[in-house]
């Protein structure tokens, strides 16, 4: 019946379905045959209604994506380049690829794990920027695209100790922020993207003056939150104790160990004027950490460290990393004073009321093993 045939929403149920069986090993292949036969009827003027958009391959690249596949991102790349050759070649612009279809690549890319995924991202991303500036309303990068590229990141700083990754970083950052600051919308940042470059910052000890750099990162993110009125970027305890890391691990002389310190006191105490960047257990252990690296003296470190666990015990954050820097800064004079001279799990409940540390995960699966082990 010529007056009953399949129209693109009809395609689109049937492509959804097939990525969506699970069980069966050759759905991706029965899902992009789809769009081919798809195309075929509409090009031969067969079914004027059967036109491929570019919600139809969305399905797919999100499906090879999420599959983990060694392939994944090289298939995702081939996607795009059949939609790229729908619109350029045969005149189908509904089905041109946009920034959903670059950021799941981008994606694909970023879960793959490959060595040269940040190098792939990075050209993808330029690529992007490139199709913009030259008039592209379908293709352009969004906040997505930049937490993609900056996360992208990570490995080089955290596995390979890349001394120049904290520095790509902040200048992408820095490109997202002109880009907002410019009107553009769709590049509003977040408080993830700033935490991440503040941390990368924080994993760059090789570079003189990084904690200056994470503390500056920070400074850039409460203007934008506070002057510019960007609510989603709000600034967190994780951003304010990454600057607070960044402190801790400085080298160098007397000096300079002395104004990381100072910095370190600063942020602490403007951590703890706000209800959402309040100290948690990890900033008080970071902070013990400063005070055992940076300060000169045992009497200093004796001064401040009381006064600190005075207020890490009233907060009820006293974590097992806390506790632990806090007797290595101390005298055991001091120490026994202030504790008693009992172990971490001797201490009181109250000092560690409000610590979401691993220590609770333990006894939990330490209970349930021995309740398995009684059934």
């Amino acid at each position: 019946d010529e007056d009953v045939q399949p129209n693109q929403e009809s395609f689109q149920i049937a492509i959804d379905a097939w990525v969506r069986a699970t069980d069966e090993p050759n759905a991706l292949i029965r899902a992009e045959q789809t769009i081919e036969w798809m195309t075929k009827i509409y090009l031969s003027s067969a079914n004027d209604l059967a036109m491929p958009h570019t919600s139809c391959f969305y399905p797919i690249l999100k499906c090879w994506a999420a599959s983990g596949r060694m392939e994944a991102p090289i298939m995702t790349e081939q996607m795009i380049m059949k939609m790229q050759d729908l619109q350029m070649q045969q005149g189908i612009h509904s089905a041109r690829p946009d920034t959903m279809c670059f950021n799941i690549v981008l994606s694909s890319w970023l879960k793959s794990k490959d060595i040269t995924a940040e190098k792939r991202i990075r050209q993808v991303f330029e690529y992007m920027d490139k199709c913009h500036r030259r008039g592209s309303t379908d293709i352009k990068p969004n906040s997505s695209t930049y937490n993609i590229v900056i996360s992208s990141i990570s490995p080089a700083v955290k596995k390979h100790c890349d001394m120049g990754g904290a520095r790509r970083a902040d200048r992408i950052l820095a490109r997202l922020e002109k880009g907002y600051l410019a009107g553009d919308e769709s590049l509003k940042p977040d408080t993830i993207i700033y935490n991440q470059v503040i941390d990368y910052w924080a994993k760059t000890q090789s570079v003189r003056g990084h904690y200056l750099n994470a503390r500056c990162v920070l400074d850039r993110q409460i203007e934008m939150f506070e002057r510019k009125g960007v609510r989603k970027c709000r600034p967190d305890v994780t951003g304010y104790t990454s600057v607070i890391a960044a402190c801790a691990s400085t080298f160098g002389s007397k000096l300079e160990r002395r104004r990381s310190f100072d910095l370190a006191h600063a942020t602490f105490m403007e951590s703890c004027k706000n209800k959402y960047t309040q100290p948690n257990e990890v900033t008080y252990g970071l902070m013990f950490k400063a005070v055992g690296r940076l300060l000169p003296n045992k009497k200093e470190k004796d001064r401040y460290a009381k006064t600190l666990f005075g207020l890490c015990c009233d907060d009820g954050c006293l974590g097992q990393m806390a506790f632990n820097r806090m007797k290595d800064a101390v005298t055991k004079e001091l120490f026994e004073q202030l504790t008693g001279d009992v172990t971490y799990a001797e201490c009181p409940e109250e000092w560690k009321a409000h610590v979401k540390t691993q220590d609770k995960k333990t006894k939990r699966r330490k209970a349930m093993v021995s309740s398995k082990d009684r059934l």
